[in-house]
């Protein structure tokens, strides 16, 4: 070996040996996390601070590097670029909770203080990643919902709809969402409201049934819909306005109107006529199911009053799926029918239908109302 490469080796060990360099240290782009670290913190470059903040996210997720989601979460709050803080925030969604943990007052901090549009839409997709860390971010979120661009306001109706109840304090500000010219937005907001539990369940009620008669997308319609069923407000205007969506020219918007009235139960009693109707008339399989078990559903034991309306169906629907239904909300009514000659013979006829499984429908319902136990199935031999 020269006295050069005996030199080098002396160089290159002691070195190593006073840790200025690691052969162990992981690397992103041929750069270790301190040397990213310093770039994140000193370099006057955005473009490359950016680029470390994306190194940092890296290497703290791969390779679990102390204190990198600390320096993200620093430069979240602090850096001057908005490039670079949009960066920081889309690093650290992509982090762990664990880390997250560590690191909340500077994210909560961050959505408290932030005004740049691009930003805040990433620190919402960031709560709606971690929405354990969101509760206290509920007011920042909520004045997301007013922001000039509309993916920050999509953004941050999406974060504050996986909260559930915790969000219920947004509520007012996502109101003013369901009226936003950008659909994206509008949905958004529309969907949160029914997943928040707003404490003003028939002032929100009235508000999306308003936005109903108003809006132009079927899609947003029937989330619409949705959330009303989420909400659960059964006053009497809620029904009358539901009643009347029964009408609407699209058949899936109709079924989650009748699903909806479906979990009303007596209260529904006002839309039992347009329930019946769908049952009857529509051409659609599954909403004649769905509306006659609305319809059921809303008369409860007063069924007992319409059972023509209900025999009618079963006798005369094409769909076995619809006249199985009918089989099973007579026989709900259970005992009451044992005197009922009528109906009975209707059931009795359904123990010769075409598909066995009205067959069993039926035999079933017979033994509910006279109180005949099913059959035990046969003792399995050892």
């Amino acid at each position: 070996m020269t006295a050069v490469s005996r030199l080098c080796l002396l160089s290159s060990s002691l070195l190593l040996a006073i840790g200025f360099v690691r052969a162990d240290d992981p690397v992103y782009d041929g750069k270790t996390a301190d040397a990213w670290s310093e770039i994140l913190k000193l370099d006057p470059s955005a473009r490359k601070r950016a680029l470390a903040a994306t190194a940092l996210g890296e290497l703290r997720n791969k390779h679990g590097v102390k204190d990198a989601h600390k320096d993200l979460g620093r430069s979240l709050r602090v850096d001057k670029s908005t490039a670079v803080r949009a960066q920081c925030a889309i690093a650290i969604a992509g982090l762990r909770a664990l880390d997250l943990k560590e690191i909340d007052f500077e994210i909560i901090e961050a959505i408290k203080e932030e005004k740049d549009s691009r930003v805040r839409k990433e620190l919402s997709i960031l709560f709606g990643r971690f929405p354990e860390f969101a509760k206290r971010a509920v007011p920042g979120l909520s004045a997301i919902l007013k922001d000039s661009d509309a993916e920050a306001r999509t953004a941050a109706a999406d974060a504050l709809a996986k909260l559930g109840s915790d969000a219920k304090d947004a509520a007012t500000d996502l109101l003013t969402l369901i009226d936003d010219p950008n659909k994206s937005a509008r949905q958004a907001g529309i969907f949160a409201l029914g997943r928040i539990a707003p404490e003003n369940a028939s002032f929100v009620a009235a508000a999306l049934l308003k936005r109903f008669d108003e809006e132009k997308e079927r899609d947003i319609r029937r989330e619409i819909i949705v959330s009303l069923k989420l909400i659960g407000d059964k006053s009497e205007s809620t029904v009358a306005a539901l009643a009347k969506a029964l009408a609407d020219p699209e058949d899936d918007v109709k079924a989650a109107v009748a699903a909806c009235l479906g979990t009303f139960g007596a209260a529904a009693r006002p839309a039992v006529e347009p329930l019946l109707k769908l049952a009857r008339e529509s051409k659609d399989k599954g909403l004649r199911i769905d509306a006659l078990r609305a319809f059921g559903s809303a008369l409860g034991p007063a069924l007992k009053e319409r059972l023509k309306d209900v025999i009618g169906i079963m006798e005369s629907d094409v769909d076995f799926e619809v006249r199985l239904v009918a089989v099973e909300e007579l026989g709900s009514l259970g005992m009451e029918l044992k005197d009922d000659k009528e109906t009975m013979a209707a059931l009795r006829k359904r123990l010769s239908d075409p598909q066995v499984k009205v067959r069993e429908a039926a035999a079933v319902a017979i033994r509910r109302i006279e109180k005949k136990p099913d059959p035990k199935p046969p003792e399995k031999k050892p």
